[in-house]
């Protein structure tokens, strides 16, 4: 009788946190199984519709701004045509690349692979529902994402498109509309602007990005930016209608305008992929349909773990990845790493790279906390590159402990790292300080910004 098989970890979705964990899971030494619905959407939201194709587009935009501003470093090219086709090529053969080398790694390290509609059966089962296969194992990991949100309006993905669909667009519209000024409606209409659409960003609340995460300052620095480069912003204005003409999609707002438009994107923000995994059969307790997990991204029923955007609000892919091997390093009894929200780095990629990790300006004001702040605009590196606009500020105990770091300017993505590595090794910012960099670089201002606030 053949022996059956019974795994030490089961995870269902194989998206960003979902990859990573079973790859973590299989080089420590545990028999892992990964569930995805499809070949065609292994890698997740992250590589297929959300992190890899609007980087792709986004450098492009980068481009073609710096191009546009071609004569501060003494040639001329105004003129720039641009390609939907050729920009989806590219960006969809770096898709199938990525994907191919994901199934080529995982087939490698021997990590088996299941295509299908998953649910939890028990605490220790797995349910592919189309062929009613039950897999076995020691703990469950769910790295199932999200989706977009719709708030009632019609997507028909042809005029109307969320953030999932507006991948399959063929033309760069003349006049573009997007719904929502969080960090990917401000991403979107960078992107979009840059490549020629006349875009207008609508927003309900009082700023683009508002919430926790991202300062206020920084919002008020890219609002800025974009309304220079020509991005139509309405803050506090709410969309009332939209009615498709023959030609167009004409809408209505709150601040009783109205206009017309080629079309709309719905940058609504997401909804944790929950429903429909068994989760209430278990007792798994849920908050605002998110899962409930603790400082070891276990849930209320002590085999199952969860990572990603199923936990909270926060949806970034290298979060997902982080609380995978947190789950992962739980499983295995090392209790070393907690999950964190506010020590899980942000970053924006729209106008200005926006990157930032740990305690807000406010709450060091609270607190009576050290604040450095350097602006950007007197860094050498940043005005040779055409880029002196934005700043670093670091916030860190009167001790020198480091507890947050906020950039906004070119690669703040990349300069954000060098700080939250020591921030997480627990060395004193005094030693960063201390530090030696290239000069003229970008990395000087982070140093001059801790110097500020320790001396």
């Amino acid at each position: 009788m053949k022996e059956e098989k019974v795994y030490d970890l089961v995870i269902i979705g194989a998206g960003s946190g979902g990859y990573e964990g079973a790859i973590y899971a299989k080089r420590r030494g545990l028999k892992v199984a990964l569930v995805e619905l499809s070949k065609e959407t292994l890698g997740g939201n992250c590589l297929n519709r959300g992190c890899i194709p609007s980087k792709h587009m986004r450098h492009g935009a980068y481009l073609i701004e710096k191009l546009l501003n071609s004569e501060y470093f003494g040639f001329s090219a105004k003129s720039i045509e641009t390609s939907m086709q050729k920009l989806s090529y590219h960006r969809d053969k770096i898709i199938t690349s990525i994907r191919e080398n994901f199934s080529k790694l995982l087939f490698q390290l021997g990590i088996d692979v299941y295509f299908g509609k998953a649910k939890l059966n028990s605490p220790n089962e797995v349910l592919l529902e189309e062929t009613n296969q039950l897999i076995r194992t020691k703990n469950i990991l769910i790295a199932t994402g999200s989706s977009p949100k719709h708030y009632g309006f019609s997507v028909d993905q042809k005029r109307i498109f969320d953030t999932d669909g507006i991948w399959s667009l063929t033309y760069f519209p003349k006049r573009l509309l997007i719904i929502g000024g969080g960090v990917v409606g401000a991403e979107f209409a960078y992107m979009f602007q840059m490549y020629g659409s006349e875009v207008t960003l609508v927003e309900l609340k009082e700023r683009l990005m508002e919430g926790p995460y991202i300062p206020e300052e920084s919002s008020r620095f890219l609002t800025r930016k974009l309304r220079k480069l020509g991005v139509d912003i309405k803050l506090k204005t709410s969309v009332l209608e939209l009615k498709e003409l023959s030609d167009s999609i004409s809408v209505s707002f709150s601040d009783y305008q109205k206009a017309e438009f080629d079309c709309v994107l719905l940058a609504l923000g997401r909804s944790p992929n929950t429903s429909g995994l068994g989760l209430e059969k278990l007792g798994i307790k849920l908050s605002d349909g998110f899962i409930e997990i603790n400082s070891f991204c276990q849930t209320s029923v002590e085999s199952v773990f969860a990572c990603g955007d199923v936990t909270s609000s926060l949806m970034l892919a290298h979060k997902s990845m982080h609380q995978a091997r947190v789950a992962i390093d739980n499983i295995l009894g090392i209790k070393t790493q907690k999950e964190d929200d506010i020590f899980i780095p942000r970053i924006v990629y729209s106008a200005y790279e926006i990157a930032s990790f740990g305690i807000s300006q406010d709450e060091a004001e609270e607190e009576d906390l050290k604040v450095g702040v350097i602006s950007l605009s007197t860094n050498p590196k940043a005005m040779d590159d055409g880029e002196a606009e934005g700043f670093v500020r670091v916030i860190c105990s009167n001790d020198g402990k480091i507890l947050g770091c906020h950039i906004l300017g070119p690669n703040a993505g990349e300069l954000l790292h060098q700080v939250l590595h020591l921030y997480k090794s627990k060395v004193s910012a005094f030693s960063l300080s201390n530090s030696l960099f290239t000069h003229p670089s970008l990395s000087e201002s982070v140093i001059q910004a801790f110097e500020l606030a320790l001396y």
